[in-house]
């Protein structure tokens, strides 16, 4: 019954990132912001995480972590409430032959034209880029603290790939079968969901701390989330553009110095 429904939804809407619209949970920006002013503030907030996160990880200044911390969830508050709002500006979906509300509006070209999309696009791959940084690098900073090995954090890696890589296809096939692109990109939210819950019971079984290993897996899917709000209707216009950024994302990596230990 449920996907005969989910089914029925996909070919009359064919949504890409509307996920809000598919939960019918936009709202209507009860705090009054401009629509660039999130984007904005998201920007800000990602070159301020990017210099304290660099700063952290040559000096090893751990007392700065509770104010990274709230820095990166405040980015990601943030993007949900943009996310969510229903007053953003409209585009026409030419495969549906009408207008919706467009996350990402300031990546369209109709809406506000080629240069100033261009330079959407390259910003928010910054955005995205030092949100998974830092969420590598607070996961690197929880793995430590319950005494995995880095190869045990860096295990996370491979569900970003496969995060990053579906969102990557579900924007091609949006490009030339939108049916075919939401259909993709539930699948591989699916597959990323099960990985994640598989980390989730090995690391609880190598380290036998449950809620901490909870906060890491909670922690990723609440951005995971985001993150594919957030970017993939942005880059639907420049689907081939984004690609080789793709490369770069997959490569981000935490560069997290681990605390020293008093030898045995």
């Amino acid at each position: 019954m449920f996907i005969s429904t989910l089914s029925e939804y996909i070919n009359a809407n064919a949504p890409m990132s509307n996920i809000p619209a598919l939960l019918g949970l936009h709202h209507g920006n009860p705090l009054g912001l401009h629509p660039i002013a999130i984007p904005i503030l998201l920007l800000v907030l990602a070159v301020a995480m990017r210099i304290m996160y660099r700063y952290i990880s040559k000096t090893d200044r751990r007392s700065l972590y509770p104010l990274l911390y709230g820095l990166w969830w405040f980015a990601v508050a943030a993007t949900y409430y943009y996310c969510f709002s229903g007053d953003l500006p409209l585009y026409t979906d030419e495969d549906l032959g009408r207008q919706e509300v467009c996350v990402g509006w300031f990546c369209q070209r109709q809406v506000v034209g080629v240069g100033w999309s261009l330079l959407g696009v390259a910003l928010l791959s910054f955005t995205v880029y030092t949100m998974f940084s830092i969420l590598l690098h607070v996961i690197a900073h929880q793995s430590d603290r319950m005494g995995l090995q880095e190869k045990h954090w860096r295990e996370w890696n491979w569900i970003i790939a496969v995060m990053l890589l579906g969102a990557s296809a579900a924007g091609i096939a949006d490009d030339l079968a939108p049916i075919l692109g939401i259909w993709i990109m539930i699948a591989y939210h699916l597959v990323v969901f099960i990985m994640v819950i598989v980390k989730l019971v090995v690391d609880t079984r190598r380290t036998h701390l449950f809620h901490r290993c909870l906060f890491s897996a909670f922690c990723f899917l609440v951005v995971f989330e985001a993150v594919t709000m957030l970017a993939i209707e942005c880059i639907e216009g420049y689907i081939y553009l984004f690609i080789p950024i793709v490369g770069l994302f997959i490569s981000a990596d935490a560069r997290y110095r681990k605390r020293q230990r008093p030898a045995a």
